[in-house]
């Protein structure tokens, strides 16, 4: 009887599930508090650490709605750490 009723509210879950994914994402809310910050980049010799990191970046930006290529720039730089904030800083003093 237990085992009925529990395969009962599984069931109910997933008809709730497919109702929500049948909506798609669109229909969700999402705060700008829910957002994840993405991980720190810290090494920079790994090409697919750079596309990983570039690519949680940009999801970051697009769901934050952050279009503005400068304003993207310089959040990304707040993501830098070790060798990679040093490459950066280089770079930045460089430029100015």
């Amino acid at each position: 009887m237990a085992l009925s009723t529990r395969i009962k509210e599984f069931e109910e879950k997933l008809a709730l599930c497919r109702a929500a994914v049948g909506k798609g994402v669109a229909g969700a809310t999402l705060n700008y508090e829910d957002v994840l910050k993405p991980k720190e980049f810290v090494r920079i010799r790994s090409t697919c650490d750079v596309d990983n990191f570039l690519w949680m970046m940009e999801n970051y930006f697009r769901t934050k709605g952050i279009m503005d290529d400068l304003v993207k720039v310089n959040i990304a730089s707040i993501f830098l750490t070790d060798v990679a904030l040093l490459w950066w800083w280089g770079r930045f003093t460089d430029k100015r």
